[in-house]
């Protein structure tokens, strides 16, 4: 967004020819002014960010409002020691599209319960330049570079922009988002929330999953809380989502878990990690290294996995938003939870099908007669897989990782299944190095057919929706996020076997 011509409180000099009354206005203008600066200097503020420019090749909607001035804004009410539950946020009112009413004073703060007996020290893997572990892309520096010579184009970063902006818009008043969008601003414009259940419980039950699915697509293009377009929605964001954790009174850590399942905490986790490592606010490290050492605590202390619940035997779907909060947390130089590596090792070769080249939703129960899941189900999950298994140290020349990715890449783009598109972009750029012609047709597919999906109609501008089994369950937002992400694999991530920080293993 251009910045505004610049403008100056300071008078004009007086000329001879000034009035007396003009001499006066000055003297007023001044005095005035220093009250103000007085006021505001007994505030207490957050730093304001540099902001280098815009950060997305976006043309601007027409009907667009530019966010409030930064000064505006309440700071982060962030504690770098506890969890500020907010029962407020269960409850989020369909039309409120006017700025939240002032809060009342919050509850008493409920520890984080960390126990640094279960964790082990984190291994520094060596900032970049931009003081980024992993990240690095991210930052307006490599950017456009990476963009350019990864297979993004000016259409998929616009496509980008879009999307975030149709985010915004669909961002609850208290700063959280949900799987139902449609209230708040929307106020319905926007069909295919989630068909979970009635659209009052996916409002409140959602939030956390919804919130962090919202924030990770800026993340992704290097905006937080502190820089970027769109800080303001991701400070009010990342502030409702750590208000949202509930302290795991059975163990270490704190719980984000939508509905009782795993994946929303997952996600929440891969959001404040990478929060905390684009910004190294220390404010977002306590929350951030309490959602991992969650992580920790739910893993199946016997078959490696997660699932829903806490320590129940492991589904690969939930175990692949784990890993990947885990690599985020060893990117960030947080603590992981020791054995972790070699629990889901072990899960991952219960799953294994094709001597480790493709993999099931569950390992087989030997008491069991199953017949092998149908391709529809082994394709989503193959990629999830793959690409824990490189996370957790398989090499570029290991002939199960060559099969599996040379499977996946035969499959092709889904026309409909986003969640198989997001996963195995990720798989093949990092197995190709984002180079090369099976990336480059496997991208170039999967990118136009993006772009060409995109809404560009009424109050549905800039975000996705193809009907799919998943995409029905999780609704617009879900498409939205997963689409957009998809889109900025070309700098979300250095390629794994082309960058030594990223390639690090967290500790066994």
């Amino acid at each position: 967004m251009t910045a505004p011509p610049a403008t100056s409180d300071a008078p004009r000099d007086a000329s001879p020819g000034s009035t007396r009354g003009e001499r006066f206005g000055w003297l007023a203008s001044l005095v005035l002014h220093g009250a103000v600066l007085g006021v505001l200097a007994g505030w207490t503020l957050p730093d304001l960010p540099h902001v280098l420019g815009p950060l997305l090749i976006a043309e601007p909607a027409e009907d667009e409002t530019p966010e409030a001035p930064l000064l505006a804004e309440e700071p982060l009410t962030l504690d770098p020691n506890v969890s500020q539950p907010v029962a407020a946020l269960t409850e989020v009112a369909p039309d409120a599209a006017a700025p939240a009413p002032p809060r009342d004073e919050p509850a008493p703060p409920t520890s984080f319960a960390l126990s640094p007996a279960t964790l082990v020290a984190p291994t520094p893997n060596g900032a970049d330049e931009l003081g980024l572990v992993g990240v690095a892309g991210r930052g307006d520096a490599a950017r456009g570079a990476l963009l350019k010579a990864k297979g993004g184009t000016q259409a998929s970063e616009m496509a980008v922009g879009r999307a975030l902006r149709w985010l915004t818009a669909h961002q609850n008043s208290d700063g959280s988002w949900s799987l139902d969008h449609t209230g708040g601003e929307c106020r319905g414009r926007c069909a295919n929330p989630s068909s979970m259940a009635d659209p009052a419980e996916v409002r409140r039950e959602t939030l956390r999953c919804g919130t962090a699915l919202a924030l990770l697509p800026f993340l992704g293009a290097g905006e937080t809380h502190e820089r970027g377009r769109h800080r303001l929605s991701v400070r009010r964001g990342i502030d409702a989502l750590v208000k949202l954790a509930e302290p795991n009174r059975e163990g270490p850590g704190a719980d984000w878990s939508d509905r009782g399942q795993l994946y929303s905490h997952g996600l929440a986790a891969i959001a404040l990690c990478e929060a905390f490592n684009m910004s190294r606010d220390e404010r977002l490290r306590a929350p951030a290294q309490a959602a991992i050492d969650f992580i920790g605590y739910a893993q199946d202390p016997t078959g490696g996995g997660w699932r829903y619940r806490p320590r129940q035997p492991g589904d690969t779907s939930v175990t692949g938003w784990q890993v990947m909060a885990l690599k985020s947390a060893s990117l960030a130089d947080l603590r992981t939870p020791r054995s972790s590596a070699t629990l889901t090792r072990r899960f991952l070769d219960a799953a294994a099908e094709s001597g480790g080249a493709r993999y099931r939703y569950r390992p087989a129960d030997p008491l069991e007669e199953t017949s092998p899941p149908p391709l529809s189900a082994t394709r989503p999950l193959t990629a999830v897989a793959l690409l824990c298994r490189m996370y957790l140290g398989w090499e570029a020349d290991d002939p199960r990782l060559i099969a599996g990715a040379e499977w996946v890449a035969e499959q092709g783009p889904s026309p409909t299944d986003y969640y198989f598109n997001y996963y195995a972009a990720q798989t093949l750029f990092h197995y190709t190095g984002g180079e090369g012609p099976v990336w480059r047709k496997w991208n170039e597919a999967l990118r136009d057919q993006l772009v060409e999906q995109q809404s560009r109609r009424g109050h549905e501008r800039g975000s996705w929706w193809i009907d799919d089994n998943h995409n029905r369950r999780g609704g617009r937002l879900y498409t939205t996020s997963l689409a957009t992400m998809t889109l900025e694999v070309y700098y979300r991530y250095l390629p794994l076997y082309q960058s030594a920080a990223v390639q690090a293993e967290f500790p066994e």
